[in-house]
Order: structure tokens, then C-alpha cells, then sequence
């Protein structure tokens, strides 16, 4: 459900876009950081949005008699779960699958309640190696190592066994969402040498080496 400011662009972007419904949502959708899904409304919900605005000059949904959206009822329950799994989580990351397990909703139930209700969207949470403070200091060394090395003899980059590698870690990194209404740009910090399984390839300016798999543990 739409809270009022959100209403109030979307006919904003309405008019100033030609009257174009799917131009005003996904213009919409690009001010929101609306990655994915149909967003807010369809056009044709935005139209009737419009319209009432119109004919009322109101942005409010008129009164509706009966027992209230069970959406919105569940929202709050929602809200909770959600801030005590991150709570739990020391990335503050949270799943949306674990809060419809604690409250025995269906998974897309919990999610269509988070982004129509809540306003609420996953962003991942982005990952970069743990830098100790010696690293800079090693690396700047092992740069200058290497200049110095092909300034001697120009051949000596296409000797050198060059090797890629994938990690699947084995310390519980899993894929992570933060759900909020703007992206947090957060990241986490993972061990450098946390136990894994690598696959890994190597080549030459010759030959390619490999792939092969492997098991390695802390060092």
C-alpha cells in the first residue's frame, strides 16, 4: 500500500511525463531504487489513482466497509520478525524465507507484504577482502619487485604462471539481502584465508593448467 508522499509523485510524475502512466512508474521505480518487479501500481492503477484525484482532489483510499486487509494486519507481525532476525544477524542481514517460517506465512506472502506494505526492498550486501595493515606495504613491494623485473628482460611477464581461482567458502557466507526502503550500501568483511573449496586454473603465455579442485583450510 502507497503512503501518501509516494501517491503524491506518482500523479506528480504523471502529469509531468505527458500523462503517460508507464513512463510515471518507471520513473517511479528509478527515484525508489526499485530494482526488480512491477512496483507500487499497474498503469492501469495509476490511472485510477489519477482519476480520483481528479473528480476528489484526495490521494486517500475511500473508506472500505468490513474487516480490515489482511496484509496490512500481518504487516506489523511482519515489521517484528524482521528486526529480530537482523538483530540476530551480525551483519545485520535479513531473510525473508526464515520470517515466513517463524510465522508460518507463505514465503511470497511475507514478501509481497514487505514491498507493498513495508516499502521495503532487498539490496545485497557487497563483500571485500579483510585488509590487515601490513598488506598496502607488501603489495606496494611486490609492485615495484615486478616493475623492476620486466624493465631487465621484457619476456619475462609471458613466463610467469598466471592463476584464476573461485572460492566457495565454508564459514556460513551465504547470499545476503538488507531489506530497506533506500540502499544502504553496506559491505562485510570476510577472512582472508577462511577454510574453502577452490577451483582453480593456471596459465602461461603457452599453456593453460588445470582446472582443478581443491580443499583448503585457515592458514
Amino acid at each position: 500500500m502507497l503512503n501518501a508522499p509516494d501517491k503524491a509523485l506518482l500523479v506528480k510524475l504523471f502529469y509531468m511525463n505527458e500523462e503517460s502512466a508507464t513512463i510515471a512508474l518507471r520513473k517511479f521505480r528509478v527515484q525508489k531504487n526499485v530494482k526488480g518487479g512491477k512496483g507500487p501500481l499497474t498503469p492501469a492503477g495509476l490511472l485510477k489513482l489519477v482519476k480520483r484525484f481528479e473528480e476528489t482532489g484526495k490521494l486517500e483510499d475511500r473508506a472500505r466497509a468490513g474487516r480490515p486487509c489482511l496484509k496490512e494486519a500481518r504487516a506489523p507481525c511482519i515489521a517484528v520478525e524482521m528486526e529480530a532476525i537482523a538483530s540476530e544477524a551480525a551483519s545485520g542481514t535479513i531473510s525473508a524465507p526464515e520470517a515466513a517460517r517463524r510465522l508460518g506465512l507463505p514465503p511470497s506472502s511475507v514478501r509481497n507484504i514487505l514491498r507493498r506494505i513495508l516499502h521495503l526492498y532487498p539490496y545485497k550486501l557487497q563483500s571485500c577482502h579483510e585488509l590487515l595493515p601490513a598488506d598496502t606495504a607488501q603489495r606496494e613491494a611486490f609492485a615495484k619487485w615486478a616493475f623492476s623485473k620486466m624493465e631487465q628482460d621484457p619476456t619475462w611477464v609471458f613466463n610467469i604462471l598466471w592463476t584464476d581461482e573461485a572460492h566457495f567458502s565454508l564459514h556460513g557466507d551465504v547470499k545476503s539481502r538488507i531489506w530497506a526502503t533506500s540502499n544502504p550500501r553496506e559491505y562485510t568483511q570476510k577472512p582472508l584465508h577462511s577454510p574453502k573449496v577452490t577451483a582453480w586454473c593456471g596459465f602461461t603465455g603457452s599453456f593453460i593448467l588445470g582446472p582443478f579442485s581443491l580443499k583448503r583450510s585457515a592458514q
